[in-house]
């Protein structure tokens, strides 16, 4: 995922990233392509897919990464991680002030990349969604799913959103309506 740098984020979604930078690293930086953005190195990160896709969809390895706009912001950050220094994120007066200080630089603009790569056996499939205000689109797909759960005949019990076939088509609705973008990168014909 690419998130726009130069997007004003609330308080809670600033700390939760920074709990992020904070936690050990489980995986390589990766080099990718994102539409508009070039190729990127993105960084492992602890979004919840890796630890829900396994389970929803028995994916056997799931990897999420991070990268944002800004190139140098993305460097600074990943270089303190590497360093061992933002473990200090995990004592609550340091979170804080790491904190206020990143919810006061703004250092690119507001656009969003999302990238996934499918592989099972010789099949493979990328798609990537790219688009502005990533925070607006999240309470889209929050609005969507809720409208669904409201007026749909959803299965009975607790599921994430890989799990209701009837939301499938969200990207493209998004796309449609809301300006984002949906690009194919590689599709395997017969899948």
């Amino acid at each position: 995922m690419l998130l726009g740098s130069g997007e004003r984020h609330g308080g809670d979604a600033v700390r939760w990233t920074v709990e992020g930078l904070a936690e050990p690293v489980t995986a390589r930086p990766r080099r990718t392509a994102l539409p508009g953005y070039g190729t990127r190195t993105a960084h492992p990160f602890p979004f919840s897919d890796q630890h829900t896709l396994p389970r929803t969809l028995g994916a056997p390895e799931v990897t999420t990464r991070l990268c944002l706009d800004s190139r140098p912001l993305t460097a600074t950050l990943f270089a303190l991680r590497r360093t061992g220094l933002l473990r200090a994120a995990r004592r609550p007066g340091v979170r804080r002030m790491l904190t206020g200080a990143f919810r006061r630089v703004h250092l690119g603009d507001d656009g969003f990349a999302i990238r996934a790569d499918a592989r099972q056996g010789d099949r493979h499939a990328t798609y990537a969604l790219t688009g502005h205000g990533q925070s607006r689109v999240t309470g889209l797909v929050a609005a969507y799913v809720t409208r669904e759960l409201l007026t749909g005949t959803p299965p009975t019990g607790v599921h994430h959103i890989e799990q209701l076939p009837t939301l499938a088509r969200q990207p493209e609705t998004l796309a449609a309506e809301h300006g984002v973008e949906l690009h194919p990168l590689h599709e395997d014909p017969d899948r």
